[in-house]
C-alpha cells in the first residue's frame, strides 16, 4: 500500500526566465550534484553491506554531529538514529549542508532495500548482496523523487537527483532474496509493478524493458509547455516539431506558466543526468533504443532555449561517457551516426541561415561551442581502434586550419563569466592532452599527445586567432575588448600554464611553447595593462580621508593578481628548470622591467632572485634548492648574454645590462660567487676587447703531410676552453649568429661602467666578510681582506693578460697626448710603463707573501708589509684598470669629451708612477728603520702618501667629475674609493704594528701630513690663523639690500666687475676651462663668465625696433631694450653662479670623501695604541670647528635655489665633522708627557675663543667636547688655574651677557664627562648665577646644573669623584642649601616649569645630604627650607608635586642636625629676608 503525506509546501520566489539566473542551475548540474551524488553512494554501499543498528538519541543532535568534519564523528554517524522515511524527502531539500541531503538518501534507501547479512557472498573480489526490498515504499520514492526534480525550492533538485542516481544504481545492482528477477534489472522489475504509470505503460506493452518504464515516467513527470495526454507513440521521432509540440504528440490542456516550464525543463535534465550518472545506461542487456532515447531528449532539450544549450551538452557527454568505448563501440557509433549527427550537428533549425550543411567549410561556420565540445569528445583519441563516424565526424574538427574557422564560436563563450568556464575548453584540452607516465617526473600533470605532431600548432592558432584577434581585441574589424574578453583570455592562458582554478587538468606544455602561450601582447594586455591601470577613469575617482582621489583599481585586478601568483607559485613548485626560464623568458621578452612596473615579484620569484642567502628547510632541501638555482642563474644569464650582444637598441641593451648587474649583486651575497666572477668577465670582455678573433687555446691544430695541404686536424684538449676566456668565446658566439661584428659603442661604454661598478660592490663584499671573521663563507679561503682584494684584482688582470694572447684585441686608448709624442718616439709608451709599475707592485706583494708564509724574517715586519704592499698594489690595479677603454665612439663625439679623456689618462698614469715611488720609499722605512730626517732631500713617505691618495680622491679618478660627462669615470671612481680606503688602512696597520719596534715610524705623523689631511677636509688654508669672519648681522644685511635692488643690482654688478656690455660677445665665448684656477681667487673674473652667449644681432635689433616704426625716423630712448639687456645679464650671471654651486658641491663631496682618511687616523685601535703624537690630534682640533662653523654659516644663507642644490652635501660634511669631534677625538687619552699640559692649555683656550664665538647650540655642543678632550691630557688639572678661570668665566659670560654665545650644555658635558673637575669649579659660580643671573630661565638652569652635580651617579659616570671633590661638594652645601631655600621663595620663579624644576632640584640635594650619613647643616637651615617646602606645597595645584614637597619635608625631618660649635671658620653669608609666608609660620608656632 503506497503511503501518502502531507507535502510541506514552502512559498518562494523563483528565479526570472532569464539567462543571468539560470547559471546557478547550471553550475549545481555539473558541480554541486558531484558531491552530492558521491556522498549518497557511498554511503548506500556501505549501508547495503551492513545491518541497520538502531540507537536513541533525538533528532537535534544527530543534525549537529552531520554538521562536523572529524574523522571520529564521521564514524559514530552510521550509529545514529535513522531518520523517518517520510522526513528524508523534506531532508533532501535542505540547503544548510551537502552531508544533510546525503544522510537523508542514505536512509531513505536503506529503508527501501533491507540488507540480510546471511545473503552475502564474496564473488572474485566483488560483494553480491541479497536485499529484501520494501516494493510500495521503494515504488512511493520512485514516483516521489521525479516529482522533487522539478521544485525549484531550496536544493530540492540537487537533493532529489543525487538520491535518485542513487536509488537507481540500488535498485538494478540489488537481487530478491528468492532469485527472482531477470539478473538484468535486479529489483526494478518489481518495483515498477507496484507503480501506477507502469501498470499503464505494461498494459500497453508488456515486453517494456523497465530502463524503458523508467524513461517514459520521468518524460511523464517532467512534461512541459502544454499539458499532454498519453503519448501513443513514446519512441517517435520529433525534431521537426513545432516549440509548443517538441515534447509531446499533442493533446490538450492549458499552457504552463514561465516559471514552471523553466522548472519542468531543469527536471528533465537533472533526471536524466542521474539516470546517466546511476551507471544502469551501461549495463548489459540495457536495449540502444533507451540510450538513443535519452540522447535523443537532451538534442531536444539543447534545441529548446540558448541558456539550456551548455547544460545539454555537458549532460550529452556525461551519457556518452558512460558507455564503454571498448564494449559498447558499436552502440556508440549507432548513437552518433543515426541520432546526433543528423539532429545535434546537421539540424537546421528556422532560425539558421541558409548554409549548405554538405558542405564542410559552410558547416564549420555554424557550429556552436557546445557542438564543438560534444564533437571533440567522441574524436577523442583512443588506445584502442577509432570508432568509424559518418560525415561530417569523419574527418577531424579541430585542426591548425579549422581554427580560424571556429576562433568565433569558440570567442563567444566569454559569456560564461568567471570562474567557472564553458565545457568547450575542458574538452579541447582533454582533446589536446594525455596524462603523463608515472614513471616521469611531475607525473600528476597532462602533457601534449605525442601521436599527433599538429597540436603545437594548434595550441599557436588558438592563442593567436581567439585570444589576440578577437577576446583582446587585436584583430581587424574586432571591438574595444571587455572585461568578460580579458576574463576569458586569462582563463585560457593559465589553463594552458597549468594554473588555471576553473579546471582541475595541470597541463605542462613543453618550454618552446609557453613563449608561444605566453606572447608579448596577451603578457601586456592581460596582465600588464589590468595591473598597471588605474582603472574607471576620471569619473570613477573616490576620496580619500586625506582629501586627495584616487583611482579606482581594475575590475579584474583583483582576479588578475590571484591568477598571476597561482601561476607564478605552479611553476616554482615544478622541478622543471627550463619551464620556469621559458616563463621567466617570456615575461623579460615582452618587458624586462615587468616587476617594476606591476610592483610584483613574478621575474624575481621565477628566477629565485629573492631571499638566495637564507636557506630554509633540511640540507637536502637545501642543496637541492642550491642546484636549482644555479641551473637557473646559468640559463638565466646565458639569456642575458644573448640579449646584450644581440641588442638592437641602446634602451635594450640598457635594460638587459642592468638585470645582469642586479643577477651578479644577488649572487654575491654568498660565496664563492661563480655567477658574479662570470659576469664581471663578461662585461670586461665586452667592453674593453675585441673578441671577433680570439681563440681557444686548448683547441691545438695539427697539420698533415705536405700532400694535403690545407686539410688540418682539430684536437680538442680533454678540459675544454679556459674558464677566464669563456665570455669572450661567447660573446664571439653570439656576434656570429647574428651576423654582427661588434658590440655598439653605446652598449659597451655602459658595460664599462657596470663592470667597474660591480667590481667595487665585489670589494666590497669581500671586504666585510673577511672583516666578520667567518671564514667559512669567505670567497678566497682564509686570508686577510687585503690579500683577498689583491687576489682578485690579480685575476682580473690575469684575465686581461690572456684574452690578450689568446687573440682578442684591446680598444686603444684615446689620448691626444699619449698619441703625439713625436719628438719622443723612442720613448717607453706611458701604458706600458704604467703596465710594468703595476706589475712590479704585485711581484713586491707576491713575495711578501712567499716569505710571509715560508717564515724566512721577522714575522711582524713581514706581516706589516704584505699587508702594506698587498693594499698599495690594489690601488695600483685599481688605478690600471681605468686605462682601459671601450674603444671610439660610432659617430665621432665632441672635441671636449676626448680632452676630458686625455685629462684622466694622463692623471692616472700619474698616479701610478707616484704610487711605485711611494711603495718603495715606505717599504725602505719598515725595513731599515731608520728616520726619513736623516737625509734632508728625502721626503717623508708617509706625507708623499697622504698627498696622492687626497689628490686621488679629489680628483675625477677617485673623486667626482665637475661636467658629469663620462659615467664610465664615475663607476671607476668608485672601485678606486675602495682601494685607497685599504691602501690607507694598511698604512695604519703598519704604523700600529711596529711601532714599538720601530720607533722611526711615529715621526711620519708629522706637520706635513697633518696639514694635508686637515686641509683635504676643512678646505685650503684651514691649519693657518685666519681672522674672524663678519658678523651675522652683515652677511644677512648684504643679502637684503642685494634683493632689495632687483634687475638694477645687475648693472652694479657689472659696473663692479668692470663688464664691457659692447664686449660681452667676445668675452662669452672665451673658453671656461681657462677660468677655474682663478675663480676661487675672483669670482667676478671675465674669463669666468663663458656660460651665456648674447647675440649683438638680436641686441641691435631691440635698440633699433622703436625707431624702425617711427614714421620720423627719429632713434629714441627705447626703455625695454634696457630691460631685455638687464634680463641678458641677469641669465648670464645666473648661470655663473649655477656653476660655482656645482663646482662647490663637488668640492665638498671630496671633501666628504678624504674624511674618511681622518676617520681611520683618529680610531680607538690607533689612540691606544699610543704612537699618534698629541700635536696631531689637538692640532687638529681648531681647524674642524673652525670649518664646522664656516660650513654651518653657509647653510643658514643657502637661500637662493642654486645654493639649496649643494644643501644635502653641506649637512652630510657638517654632520661628519661633528661626528669626528665627539665619536672620534674625544676618545684620546694622552700619555704622561711633560709637554702636554702647554700642548692642552693652547689648544684649550683656542677651543674656548672659538666657543665664545659659536654660531648654535650644536656648534657649542661641539666645541664643548673639544674643550674637555683637551683638558684631559692636562695632568693635575684640579690645581690648574687657567682651566678654572676658563669655566668660571664661561659661567659668568653665560649668566650675565644676553648676547653671549656660550650655551648651557657646555657645563653639563663638564658634569657628565668630568664630575670631579665639575664639582671642584662649578659650584661657587653657579650658586651666584642662581641668584643674580639676568632671566629666570637662567637661574632655574643654573640650579638644574647644580642638581646634576649632586645627582652624580658614581656606577654610570666615566670617571668616579675624586676625595677633593667630594670634600668641597660637602662644604658648598650650605651655599646651596641657602640657594635652593631663596629660589623656592623667589616670585620670579613661581611659574609652574620653574617651581617643579627647583622643587625637583631640591629633592635630589636633600637625597645627597641623607647618603653622607652626617650632619653637614644646620637645624636653621633645615627648618628654613623645611618651612618653605610646606609654603610652596600648600600653594601647589598639582597633586604630584604637593605629594613630593611632603616627602622632602619628612626627609629632612629625619636629618641629622650640625650643632653650631662644628661650624666651618669660613664666614657664613648673611642669610636673605625671610619671605612673608615665612613670618607667619613662624609666629604660629611662638
Amino acid at each position: 500500500m503506497a503511503r501518502k503525506a502531507k507535502k510541506k509546501v514552502v512559498e518562494e520566489q523563483p528565479p526570472a526566465d532569464d539567462d543571468g539566473n539560470v547559471t546557478t542551475e547550471e553550475e549545481s548540474v555539473h558541480d554541486d550534484d558531484d558531491v552530492q551524488m558521491k556522498d549518497s553512494d557511498d554511503k548506500d554501499e556501505e549501508e547495503e553491506t551492513k545491518k541497520s543498528k538502531k540507537t536513541t538519541g533525538d533528532k537535534k543532535s544527530k543534525k549537529n554531529k552531520a554538521k562536523t568534519s572529524e574523522p571520529k564523528e564521521e564514524e559514530e554517524e552510521t550509529t545514529t538514529t535513522m531518520i523517518p522515511f517520510m522526513d528524508t524527502f523534506y531532508q533532501l531539500s535542505s540547503e544548510d549542508s551537502p552531508k544533510d541531503r546525503s544522510l537523508a538518501a542514505r536512509d531513505l534507501i536503506h529503508h527501501c532495500f533491507l540488507v540480510t547479512n546471511q545473503e552475502q557472498q564474496q564473488e572474485e573480489g566483488s560483494i553480491s548482496v541479497g536485499v529484501v526490498v520494501n516494493h510500495q515504499d521503494a515504488a512511493y520514492a520512485l514516483t516521489r523523487l521525479m516529482n522533487g526534480l522539478c521544485t525549484g525550492r531550496a536544493a530540492s533538485r540537487q537533493g532529489f537527483a543525487s538520491c535518485l542516481t542513487s536509488f537507481l544504481r540500488v535498485a538494478y545492482s540489488s537481487s530478491l532474496n528468492d532469485g527472482g528477477g531477470d539478473g538484468s534489472s535486479g529489483a526494478m522489475d518489481e518495483i515498477l509493478k507496484e507503480d501506477d504509470y507502469a501498470k499503464k505503460l505494461k498494459d500497453t506493452d508488456a515486453s517494456a524493458h523497465p530502463t524503458m518504464i523508467v524513461r517514459q515516467k520521468l518524460l511523464s513527470t517532467t512534461q512541459f509547455l502544454e499539458v499532454e495526454g498519453e503519448k501513443s507513440n513514446n519512441n517517435g521521432k520529433q525534431g521537426g516539431q513545432k516549440k509548443n509540440h517538441r515534447f509531446g504528440s499533442g493533446g490538450g490542456g492549458g499552457k504552463m506558466k514561465g516559471i514552471e516550464e523553466r522548472d519542468h525543463a531543469f527536471g528533465r535534465l537533472f533526471g536524466i543526468l542521474a539516470v546517466v550518472r546511476s551507471g544502469i545506461l551501461g549495463l548489459e542487456g540495457c536495449p540502444s533504443v533507451v540510450v538513443e532515447g535519452f540522447t535523443k531528449d537532451l538534442i531536444e532539450l539543447f534545441h529548446y532555449k540558448k541558456w539550456m544549450r551548455e547544460p545539454s551538452a555537458h549532460a550529452l557527454i556525461e551519457l556518452l561517457s558512460s558507455l564503454d568505448s571498448e564494449s559498447n563501440k558499436d552502440l556508440i557509433a549507432k548513437v552518433a551516426n543515426d541520432v546526433i549527427t543528423p539532429t545535434f550537428f546537421l539540424f537546421k533549425g528556422s532560425n539558421k541561415p541558409a548554409t549548405d550543411l554538405a558542405d564542410r567549410a559552410q558547416w564549420l561556420q555554424t557550429l556552436t561551442p557546445e557542438q564543438i565540445a560534444v564533437a571533440l569528445h567522441l574524436q577523442m583519441p583512443r588506445n584502442d581502434e577509432d570508432i568509424k563516424f559518418e560525415y561530417p565526424l569523419d574527418e577531424p574538427l579541430v585542426t591548425a586550419e579549422s581554427v580560424p574557422t571556429l576562433s568565433a564560436a569558440l570567442a563567444s563563450t566569454s559569456s560564461v563569466v568567471h570562474p567557472r568556464c564553458h565545457v568547450v575548453w575542458n574538452t579541447l584540452w582533454m582533446y589536446l592532452t594525455e596524462e603523463k607516465d608515472k614513471s616521469q617526473e611531475g607525473s600528476h600533470h597532462r602533457q601534449l599527445r605525442t601521436n599527433n605532431e599538429e597540436f603545437p600548432s594548434i595550441i599557436e592558432k588558438i592563442i593567436q586567432h581567439v585570444v589576440v584577434d578577437i577576446l583582446l581585441g587585436k584583430g581587424e574589424d574586432i571591438s574595444r575588448p571587455t572585461n568578460e574578453r580579458r576574463s576569458l583570455a586569462l582563463q585560457i592562458v593559465c589553463s594552458l600554464s597549468g594554473s588555471s582554478s576553473s579546471s582541475d587538468l595541470k597541463i605542462a606544455l613543453p618550454p618552446n611553447l609557453i613563449g608561444s602561450v605566453l606572447c608579448p601582447e596577451v603578457i601586456v594586455r592581460v596582465f600588464a595593462n589590468v595591473l598597471c591601470a588605474s582603472g574607471g577613469g576620471p569619473k570613477k575617482k573616490k576620496a580619500t580621508e586625506g582629501g586627495s582621489s584616487s583611482s579606482v583599481e581594475h575590475h579584474l585586478k583583483p582576479l588578475t593578481s590571484q591568477a598571476l601568483a597561482d601561476l607564478i607559485d605552479c611553476y616554482c613548485e615544478d622541478d622543471d628548470v627550463g619551464r620556469r626560464m621559458a616563463l621567466a623568458k617570456a615575461f623579460l621578452l615582452t618587458d624586462p622591467r615587468f616587476d617594476n612596473k606591476t610592483k610584483t615579484r613574478t621575474i624575481s620569484s621565477l628566477l629565485m632572485l629573492e631571499n638566495s642567502s637564507s636557506s630554509s628547510g633540511s640540507e637536502t632541501s637545501s642543496e637541492k634548492s642550491e642546484k636549482k638555482r644555479e641551473a637557473l642563474w646559468q640559463q638565466y644569464r646565458s639569456f642575458l648574454e644573448e640579449e646584450i650582444v644581440s641588442a638592437t637598441s641602446l634602451h635594450s641593451a640598457t635594460v638587459y645590462i642592468e638585470l645582469m648587474y642586479k643577477l651578479a649583486k644577488c649572487d654575491l651575497t654568498n660565496a664563492p660567487a661563480n655567477e658574479a666572477k662570470r659576469i664581471v668577465r663578461f662585461f670586461m670582455s665586452g667592453a674593453f676587447f675585441d673578441c671577433s678573433d680570439l681563440s681557444d687555446p686548448s683547441v691545438v691544430t695539427n697539420k698533415k703531410s705536405k700532400k694535403k695541404k690545407g686539410k688540418a686536424k682539430t684536437v680538442a684538449a680533454a678540459a675544454g676552453p679556459p674558464q677566464e676566456l669563456s665570455s669572450g668565446l661567447r660573446i664571439q658566439e653570439i656576434l656570429k649568429a647574428n651576423g654582427m661584428s661588434s658590440i655598439s659603442h653605446p652598449a659597451r661604454a655602459i658595460m664599462s661602467a657596470r663592470f667597474y661598478s660591480l667590481l667595487s660592490d665585489f670589494i666590497s663584499v669581500i671586504n666585510s666578510q673577511n672583516r666578520g671573521g667567518n671564514k667559512n663563507k669567505a670567497f678566497y679561503g682564509t686570508g686577510s681582506r687585503p690579500e683577498s682584494i689583491f687576489q682578485a684584482l690579480s685575476e682580473i688582470c690575469g684575465i686581461c693578460s690572456l684574452l690578450e694572447t689568446s687573440g682578442a684585441k684591446q680598444f686603444p686608448v684615446q689620448s691626444a697626448s699619449l698619441d703625439s709624442d713625436d719628438d719622443a718616439s723612442d720613448a717607453e709608451d706611458p701604458i706600458e710603463a704604467s703596465k710594468k709599475l703595476m706589475l712590479q707592485v704585485q711581484s713586491i706583494a707576491n713575495d711578501a707573501l712567499v716569505k710571509e708564509c715560508g717564515g724566512s724574517g721577522d714575522e711582524d715586519i713581514l706581516r706589516a708589509k704584505a699587508v702594506f704592499t698587498t693594499g698599495c698594489s690594489s690601488l695600483m690595479t685599481s688605478l690600471y684598470l681605468q686605462l682601459n677603454s671601450c674603444g671610439k665612439p660610432d659617430v665621432n663625439g665632441d672635441d671636449e669629451e676626448e680632452e676630458e679623456e686625455d685629462d684622466d689618462v694622463e692623471a692616472v698614469v700619474e698616479y701610478i708612477s707616484d704610487l711605485a715611488d711611494c711603495v718603495d720609499g715606505f717599504c725602505k722605512a719598515i725595513e731599515d728603520g731608520s728616520s726619513y730626517k736623516a737625509d734632508d732631500d728625502e721626503e717623508n713617505p708617509l706625507a708623499a702618501m697622504a698627498g696622492l691618495l687626497v689628490n686621488i680622491l679629489s680628483s675625477p679618478v677617485g673623486g667626482e667629475d665637475f661636467d658629469k660627462s663620462n659615467p664610465i669615470q664615475a663607476s671607476a671612481s668608485k672601485l678606486t674609493r675602495e682601494t685607497v680606503k685599504l691602501a690607507w688602512s694598511g698604512i695604519i696597520s703598519v704604523i700600529t704594528g711596529l711601532s714599538s719596534k720601530n720607533t722611526s715610524l711615529k715621526s711620519l705623523v708629522d706637520e706635513d701630513v697633518m696639514n694635508i689631511l686637515i686641509e683635504s677636509v676643512c678646505g685650503e688654508k684651514s691649519m693657518g690663523d685666519e681672522e674672524e669672519e663678519d658678523d651675522d648681522e652683515s652677511i644677512e644685511g648684504s643679502v637684503s639690500s642685494e634683493d632689495g635692488l632687483g634687475d638694477s643690482a645687475v648693472f652694479v654688478d657689472a659696473s663692479e666687475s668692470g663688464m664691457d656690455l659692447d664686449e660681452i660677445k667676445e668675452t662669452s665665448s672665451v673658453d671656461s676651462k681657462e677660468s677655474d684656477d682663478d675663480d676661487k681667487k675672483d669670482d667676478t673674473d671675465e674669463d669666468g663668465d663663458d656660460d651665456v652667449e648674447l647675440d649683438r644681432a638680436k641686441l641691435d635689433n631691440l635698440l633699433l625696433e622703436d625707431a624702425d616704426s617711427d614714421a620720423e625716423m627719429i632713434l629714441e630712448h627705447h626703455a625695454g631694450a634696457d630691460k631685455a639687456l638687464a634680463q641678458l645679464i641677469k641669465l648670464k650671471q645666473e648661470a655663473r653662479k649655477a656653476s660655482q654651486t656645482e663646482r662647490e658641491r663637488v668640492d665638498l663631496c671630496n671633501r666628504l670623501r678624504c674624511a674618511g682618511l681622518l676617520d681611520s687616523l683618529f680610531s680607538v685601535s690607533v689612540f691606544k695604541s699610543g704612537w699618534l703624537p698629541i700635536e696631531a690630534v689637538l692640532g687638529s682640533i681648531a681647524p674642524i670647528l673652525r670649518s664646522r662653523k664656516a660650513i654651518a654659516k653657509s647653510i643658514q644663507m643657502s637661500t637662493s635655489a642654486n645654493a639649496k642644490k649643494s644643501l644635502s652635501e653641506k649637512n652630510a660634511l657638517l654632520d661628519r665633522l661633528s661626528a669626528l669631534v665627539k665619536d672620534k677625538i674625544s676618545k684620546f687619552r694622552c700619555n704622561d708627557n711633560s709637554e702636554a699640559a702647554e700642548l692642552a692649555l693652547k689648544a684649550s683656550s683656542d677651543i674656548y675663543e672659538e666657543m665664545k664665538h659659536s654660531l648654535n647650540v650644536a656648534h657649542c655642543s661641539c666645541c664643548s667636547v673639544a674643550l674637555i678632550t683637551a683638558m684631559r691630557c692636562i695632568s693635575n688639572i684640579e690645581e690648574n688655574d687657567v682651566v678654572k678661570g676658563i669655566y668660571v668665566g664661561a659661567v659668568d659670560d653665560w649668566s650675565s651677557r644676553k648676547a653671549t654665545k656660550i650655551h648651557v650644555c657646555v657645563f653639563d658635558d663638564l658634569v657628565q664627562r668630568m664630575p670631579s673637575l665639575a664639582s671642584l669649579i662649578l659650584v661657587d659660580p653657579l650658586v651666584t648665577a642662581a641668584k643674580g643671573a639676568h632671566s629666570s630661565f637662567l637661574k632655574c638652569e643654573s640650579i638644574k646644573l647644580l642638581s646634576a652635580i649632586y645627582k652624580h651617579d658614581s656606577s654610570n659616570a666615566e670617571e668616579q669623584l675624586t676625595k677633593k671633590a667630594r670634600n668641597v661638594m660637602k662644604e658648598s652645601c650650605i651655599k646651596v642649601a641657602v640657594t635652593l631655600t631663596d629660589a623656592l621663595g623667589d616670585s620670579n620663579l613661581q611659574k609652574a616649569k620653574h617651581r617643579d624644576e627647583v622643587l625637583n632640584a631640591t629633592k635630589h640635594f636633600i637625597n645627597y645630604v641623607k647618603s653622607q650619613n652626617e650632619a653637614i647643616l644646620t637645624d636653621s637651615e633645615l627648618c628654613a627650607m623645611q618651612d618653605i617646602l610646606k609654603t610652596v606645597g600648600g600653594n601647589c595645584k598639582s597633586a604630584g608635586m604637593k605629594k613630593l614637597c611632603s616627602q622632602v619635608s619628612d626627609t629632612i625631618s629625619g636629618l641629622a642636625r650640625r650643632v653650631d660649635d662644628e661650624e666651618p671658620k669660613s664666614k657664613r653669608p648673611k642669610a636673605p629676608k625671610t619671605p612673608k609666608s615665612s613670618k607667619k609660620q613662624k609666629k604660629s608656632k611662638k
